[in-house]
């Protein structure tokens, strides 16, 4: 358990983010939600279940993370509220249009970058200097990054991403904060039906094949647990597969 322990999770009011709040509260570490405010309702009833269910201290912290002027006055009013130290960073937010690389507007772009490079880097900037030794951070990418899929331009920042864990590991060292990243694969998320229009012809290949190859949020919530722990000491700026062995595929 991890008593005393304080994790923020962006994008926690939906699918992988909501999966590794509950698992993290189960581990016993308190939690401070991030979420859009589009999300509100999510937001509050996970935070009412985990409540209920455990014994953890749940903040709720409203923010875009595309906009760097919502992150600072996110940590201004959890300073407001006596949150001085935050132990463990996952970064989970994401968000991006879903159309071909040449029909991209600069709004597009703006949209891509700014949430999940930008932002990112961001809430790194802000947190970091309330973190204490021995703290993580844990970045979610997706499989866009190692594999390219039509009319999915997140896949490009999500590179980006993989290769920010790279670049903060060595920059963090010495404060003695590890990082580290997940690539989860086709997660069974609510997003599911929109994805199976959107590929077609992928997902009638992979339901023809016996195999299992959706990743339920839940494992990618059991494998952010691992990284945030002392169980993966060992482990430095890494980004671990997490896909049911996908991209090894032709």
């Amino acid at each position: 358990m991890s008593k005393g322990q304080t994790v923020l999770i962006t994008g926690a009011g939906r699918g992988i983010g909501m999966a590794i709040a509950e698992k993290l509260a189960q581990e016993g570490y308190d939690l401070i939600l991030n979420y859009r405010k589009d999300q509100g309702k999510s937001a509050a009833n996970l935070q009412r279940f985990v409540a209920a269910e455990t014994r953890v201290k749940v903040t709720l912290a409203k923010a875009d993370i595309a906009e760097p002027r919502d992150i600072s006055e996110m940590m201004k009013k959890l300073r407001q509220e006596g949150i001085e130290r935050i132990d463990h960073l996952v970064l989970n937010a994401a968000a991006a249009p879903f159309k071909p690389f040449m029909e991209m507007t600069r709004n597009d772009w703006k949209l891509l970058l700014n949430t999940n490079l930008i932002g990112n880097t961001a809430c790194v900037q802000e947190i970091v200097p309330m973190m204490t030794e021995g703290g993580t951070i844990c970045a979610i990418s997706s499989l866009g990054s190692r594999r390219v899929l039509p009319n999915y331009p997140l896949g490009i920042a999500k590179s980006a991403l993989e290769n920010l864990v790279s670049y903060l590991e060595i920059e963090l060292y010495d404060r003695k904060i590890r990082v580290n990243g997940i690539c989860a694969g086709m997660v069974n998320t609510d997003m599911m039906p929109f994805l199976k229009e959107l590929w077609p012809e992928m997902f009638e290949r992979y339901e023809s094949k016996p195999r299992r190859w959706l990743v339920e949020p839940e494992e990618v919530a059991n494998i952010t647990a691992f990284l945030v722990s002392d169980q993966s000491s060992a482990i430095r700026g890494a980004t671990l597969m997490a896909d049911l062995g996908m991209t090894l595929e032709p």
